[in-house]
């Protein structure tokens, strides 16, 4: 196999490749011969057919597994010949089998450009204690003993904390409100047998306000202005009457904290036996936060002392997912009005974006001084956990699915990433408030 490197830019180098024909034999039989082994063809028994008919059934699987083989032993043979080459990402391979059957291969590397790397054993942190309260205890009991609550009508008037359930149709301008926007408006044109709750966070807060005070059997027109962003633009920021006709009023009853409330989860434990089960699962959830918190005040030190140069299009393409990230948060949060300027949003998550990928930097270089690595197993235990958030069944289809996308890479990077971080916070100067 030979491989030569040139360099480009600080950022980047051209890497080409071409691997003897016999070399590419041997890999290409290899797989063949896997595929004997378990390919099913009719009129054979499984393992029996003739290679010759393996090799015409499945031609595009066998050759779309040698690309990718032949790119992966390239990749680790240009990092075993080339230990002080810091390659950030491969780009995008383009390698063909040439008409002598030799494989060649030329690609644009993305390197780590050259920076030093500060002091990363015992950076100072700062984290609340993970000692649980009684308090803490007695307001998590009490939150599950909301959960539990159930809503009895009552004949009083309603009240703050109440449920109030209506029959209702609205209207804007004085037409019922799908006409006036020539189009259903789902929710807002009625609804029978409605629960408005009349608590402090809510959709429409005239709505939940006009009730309070009503009793079963009466009529309450109550007029919301909705909100400028309101996903109905037709309606953003207009003056819509709920014309309301009261069925009932439920007062919301909470039961007692007692062993009884949890036997279904907790059977046959004393009220102290689940006081402790909620203590250690507090501690736990402490723990974790700190744990959290630990690695954001570490890369943001690591992040204060690094300053070099980035290369343009790796932080114009990181930006876009930054980006996409602050504008699902944003629309989350409902603010539907975030998309409307782009380029302004583009330009303060700049900045984010390239402390990000310095600290991205300066961990893959901790990696290497500390010797950290992505076992086989660790890979495949990602890939398995990836596999089954995407419901795929099949983690061989899967697999080639990832390899396809050229998604491996950054798949391993993630996991030493994530080792790094580890360590960092395993050595840090804690300071617990």
């Amino acid at each position: 196999m030979e491989i030569t490197i040139d360099k480009i830019s600080d950022c980047q180098v051209s890497l080409s490749a071409t691997v003897p024909a016999s070399d590419v034999a041997t890999v290409k039989d290899g797989i063949l011969s896997n595929y004997a082994k378990s390919a099913r063809l009719p009129g054979f028994r499984p393992g029996k057919a003739p290679k010759s008919m393996i090799a015409k059934r499945y031609a595009a699987e066998i050759s779309e597994e040698l690309d990718y083989r032949m790119k992966s032993d390239i990749q680790d043979k240009c990092l075993e010949d080339n230990p002080d080459l810091k390659v950030l990402d491969f780009g995008t391979p383009e390698g063909v089998v040439a008409e002598d059957g030799s494989y060649t291969l030329k690609a644009t590397l993305t390197v780590v450009p050259e920076f030093e790397l500060p002091e990363y054993m015992g950076i100072e942190v700062t984290v609340p204690t993970t000692d649980v309260t009684d308090a803490e205890i007695d307001e998590t009991l009490q939150k599950f003993a909301e959960t539990s609550a159930k809503h009895e009508v009552t004949e009083r008037a309603s009240a703050k904390g109440d449920i109030v359930v209506v029959d209702f149709k609205t209207t804007c301008e004085g037409k019922p409100t799908a006409e006036y926007c020539g189009k259903s408006v789902g929710f807002l044109e009625g609804r029978e047998g409605y629960w408005v709750s009349l608590e402090d966070d809510r959709f429409i807060p005239e709505l939940a306000d006009g009730l309070v005070g009503v009793s079963a059997g009466e009529t309450k027109d109550i007029v919301a202005k909705l909100k400028e962003d309101f996903p109905i633009s037709d309606l953003a920021g207009k003056e819509v009457t709920f014309c309301c006709v009261v069925k009932e009023v439920r007062e919301k009853q909470v039961p007692e904290v007692t062993p009884e409330l949890f036997a279904s989860a907790l059977p046959g434990k004393s009220m102290e036996e689940i006081r402790d089960i909620v203590r250690e699962n507090l501690k736990s959830s402490k723990e974790r936060s700190n744990d959290e918190a630990k690695a954001d005040q570490i890369s943001e030190k690591l992040a204060d002392q690094l300053s070099f140069a980035l290369p343009a299009d790796l932080v114009e393409r990181e930006n876009e997912n930054t980006v996409q990230r602050k504008l699902y948060a944003a629309i989350q949060a409902g603010n539907y009005e975030a998309a409307k300027d782009m380029d302004a949003m583009r330009e303060e998550a700049k900045a984010e974006t390239e402390r990000n990928l310095r600290v991205y930097f300066a961990l893959q270089e901790i990696a290497r001084r500390e010797m950290i690595t992505a076992t086989d197993a660790e890979m495949l235990n990602a890939i398995s956990n990836m596999a089954e958030q995407a419901r795929e069944k099949n983690l061989k289809n899967f697999v080639r699915k990832l390899q396809r996308e050229n998604r491996m890479t950054g798949i391993r990077l993630s996991i030493i990433t994530s080792k790094v971080i580890d360590l960092l916070a395993r050595n840090a100067k804690v300071t617990v408030e």
